[in-house]
């Protein structure tokens, strides 16, 4: 993370510059001076280092003015923009203001849990590699805000999970809960990174090409359910001693009404018996399988 200052001794009264509200508030001297081009490109530049320099935090003017000006991007004290007056005299080296600024910011990059610090560490995340090809998704989705803020499609994972039976469809519907296998049976949930963090259940039955039996997950929260307590919820014939149960919800987002999806297109897709093992796929993926009606 960078700092930048820039020396800008030409401009008598920077905090006019930047705190100015019309020109009718100013003599016809000052808007004159003011409105100069080359002043008006060096306010710019200042906000170039910030926007433009990779990994800068803030830009910042040393000034010979005499009051300090600092604007916050968010919360803390970085990211930013202002001013600092540095008018070194016989008596004084004219630093104050700027040596405590700077003093804030070491104290500041100590805090490893700093807001400033998850910003790099995701943007890092972000752009350490090119975006390859796959990486686009042009399909209307849901808007990201309300409850699907953090909805990006190559995050956001949909578990693909099996149905054996009208009966157990009905009871899905009714209950909104969804069970798996749990422990080493065969057809067990493996609780992976992904799978913790499904937003959506797609539902697929014996004999089907496409499916467009799509929950909500409200909260990834997986309850340990013995058999004795899905007989006593009407669940149709448990036949495993204990269960992982999922609460859903009616998707209601337009985005995906009339939808049906390919599921056997995608990658982690087995086929045979092997078919009710549920896995996850992203929604990036699962929006790639979207079926194309017959005309």
């Amino acid at each position: 993370m960078h700092i930048h200052f820039d020396a800008k001794y030409k401009i008598a009264n920077f905090t006019h510059l930047i705190e100015k509200k019309s020109d009718t508030e100013l003599d016809d001297e000052k808007v004159e001076n003011l409105k100069g081009i080359y002043k008006n490109a060096d306010l710019m530049k200042m906000h170039a280092y910030k926007d433009a320099i990779r990994r800068t935090g803030g830009a910042y003017v040393l000034y010979p003015g005499d009051k300090s000006v600092k604007r916050k991007g968010f919360h803390e004290i970085i990211p930013g923009l202002g001013a600092f007056p540095v008018r070194p005299s016989k008596t004084d080296d004219g630093i104050t203001d700027l040596k405590g600024f700077i003093l804030e910011i070491i104290e500041h990059f100590i805090n490893r849990a700093s807001q400033r610090e998850k910003i790099a560490s995701r943007t890092y995340d972000i752009f350490k590699s090119k975006p390859s090809e796959e990486d686009c998704v042009k399909e209307v989705l849901p808007e990201t805000y309300g409850k699907n803020r953090g909805l990006l499609p190559d995050e956001t994972f949909v578990l693909i999970g099996y149905c054996k039976s009208k009966e157990h469809l009905d009871w899905i519907n009714s209950r909104l809960l969804y069970n798996f296998r749990m422990n080493n049976n065969r057809g067990a949930l493996k609780l992976t990174q992904e799978t913790l963090n499904a937003k959506y259940l797609l539902l697929h039955m014996k004999g089907e090409e496409s499916s467009s039996r799509l929950y909500r997950i409200p909260k990834p929260e997986y309850r340990v359910t013995n058999k004795k307590t899905l007989e006593r919820l009407n669940y149709p014939e448990p036949r495993q001693q204990a269960y992982l149960v999922l609460k859903l919800e009616r998707c209601t987002d337009i985005e995906f009404k009339n939808i049906t999806w390919s599921f056997k297109e995608l990658e982690k897709y087995k086929s045979g018996r092997a078919a009710a093992i549920p896995y996850t796929a992203s929604l990036s993926e699962l929006m790639k399988v979207k079926a194309v009606p017959d005309e």
